[in-house]
């Protein structure tokens, strides 16, 4: 399974020229990829809060649409990082992911707001659902940023299946060791990959990474804008769980 993380620079902030960005990054680096995955709130650059809720749209939306028609042109799964969602009177911290032909085939609201130095607990609802997301590839569990401390987000997820967890991010360079070390407790914990797409720059840390069932880093990224590709071998993973079962022993 060939899978295409994006990390973006928070350096412009206008959406229109990041969509064009990500437009281009795509085309040179998109081709043949089974799921590519993008940063949390990767519209705007990094992200501000205080202006969520007049950046916030409907599902679908401008970006959704958006979002789908790459996922058909690259005829590639698609997990669109996150966006503002506005739905009737609430706003929450949205990720959607499309499959091969642009439908919107999931949707994971987030389920922990931060409070620290963030603004995002008191103007965003908490989403109260963790699903999990069966595809042709592998079953899918889809987390976004501050969920990640939360292993009991990942070990329900494990339980119904997941064996790959999509973390999109903006997590901030100050708290660089606790994104290694919880990317790598997760997978290990649950014996499942991960892949962990953050944005950079603005204060944000970068340092995507793919983490194997076993704790391995097999793919990662510095602090600058690139992209990330490597393959994952689902067939491993599941030969392995079925060796070493502590991942349902929980």
């Amino acid at each position: 399974m060939e899978v295409v993380l994006l990390q973006l620079g928070g350096d412009v902030v206008d959406r229109d020229e990041r969509l064009k960005r990500v437009d281009g990054l795509l085309a040179r680096e998109g081709e043949n990829a089974d799921l590519i995955v993008l940063p949390e709130l990767w519209t705007y650059g990094a992200p501000d809060f205080s202006r969520c809720k007049e950046r916030g749209e409907p599902v679908p939306g401008e970006t959704s649409v958006w979002l789908s028609e790459r996922a058909r042109e690259l005829s590639s799964y698609l997990v669109g990082g996150s966006l503002i969602e506005w739905d009737g009177e609430s706003y929450y911290n949205t990720s959607l992911l499309f499959d091969r032909h642009g439908e919107l085939i999931g949707k994971y609201r987030k389920s922990h707001l931060l409070s620290y130095h963030s603004q995002e607990r008191s103007v965003l609802s908490v989403g109260e659902d963790r699903p999990t997301f069966p595809t042709p590839l592998a079953r899918l569990g889809i987390a976004i940023c501050y969920d990640l401390r939360f292993p009991e987000v990942f070990s329900a997820m494990a339980a119904a299946g997941a064996e790959v967890f999509v973390i999109p991010a903006a997590w901030p360079i100050t708290r660089w060791e606790a994104w290694t070390a919880l990317c790598h407790a997760r997978a290990v914990e649950n014996e499942a990959y991960v892949l962990a797409c953050d944005g950079t720059g603005g204060g944000l840390l970068g340092r995507s990474m793919v983490v194997d069932p076993s704790g391995v880093t097999i793919a990662s990224l510095g602090g600058e804008e690139g992209v990330l590709r490597t393959r994952i071998d689902l067939e491993r993973l599941r030969g392995f769980r079925e060796e070493f079962t502590a991942w349902r022993e929980h």
